[in-house]
């Protein structure tokens, strides 16, 4: 038994309402509190998605909670970062996020404004920080809550479904379509290599390479096809070695 057997089957035990509730906690957490970055929301969607799909939860039901509970955490995260502003950086676990991050998450801000929230929501730390700093940064409410709701009505129903959808693939299709793609992969490579190595080097040239206009005289040798006297050069056409 593999150890999202077991979760399964552990969480499969506990009443729907205590799972929903716990599912709602830890996605409101990953960005309601600045320690949810360190919370797997991802992997807590796609295990709401699995028990639904086997019976343990309604479909309907898990839905509605896990993305309420994501757009509350992000409201507390946002207000969070309007009252007490920079002083969340210079905290223990501000410090302990890094200034890289908060950085990026500023820059992000900076650069896109309210999409910024939008494009936010599909990175993991990105998730935590972009509504702190949008509230440090004074971004109106209004426009926070509209690209807010837009991001997690996507992400969140999106990821539960695909948590869903992978409860009624058969056990071995993942494994067999993971070797297929590997094999794919290795082929497509391996002929490019074969490809390179038999492609001919080109000649090198004998003498330096003129730059500007081609020459507009006839070039030695070159001939057409059944005339007797050389064809002149094309204008605009380089002479190749």
């Amino acid at each position: 038994m593999t150890f999202s057997d077991a979760l399964l089957d552990r969480l499969g035990a506990l009443p729907p309402g205590q799972v929903l509730l716990l599912a709602a906690a830890l996605l409101a957490a990953e960005v309601g509190l600045l320690v949810g970055v360190a919370v797997p929301a991802a992997s807590t969607m796609l295990t709401v998605g699995l028990l639904a799909r086997a019976g343990t939860l309604d479909l309907g039901a898990a839905l509605a909670v896990t993305t309420l509970a994501a757009f509350a955490g992000d409201q507390l995260g946002y207000w969070e970062g309007r009252l007490l502003g920079p002083r969340l950086r210079d905290g223990r676990i501000g410090r302990w996020i890094g200034p890289a991050r908060w950085d990026r998450a500023e820059s992000l801000i900076a650069r896109r404004g309210g999409a910024a929230v939008l494009v936010g929501r599909w990175t993991a730390f990105a998730r935590t920080l972009v509504p702190r700093v949008a509230g440090m940064a004074g971004l109106p409410y209004r426009r926070f809550v509209a690209f807010d709701a837009a991001a997690v009505a996507v992400w969140v129903p999106g990821t539960v479904l695909i948590g869903w959808a992978a409860g009624g693939v058969p056990a071995g299709l993942p494994l067999a379509a993971g070797l297929l793609l590997a094999a794919g992969v290795a082929v497509t490579v391996g002929t490019r290599r074969v490809r390179a190595r038999r492609r001919p080097a080109g000649r090198p040239c004998r003498g330096p390479v003129r730059r500007g206009r081609s020459p507009v005289g006839p070039v030695p040798g070159s001939r057409r096809p059944g005339a007797g006297r050389t064809a002149p050069a094309r204008r605009g056409v380089p002479h190749h070695c």
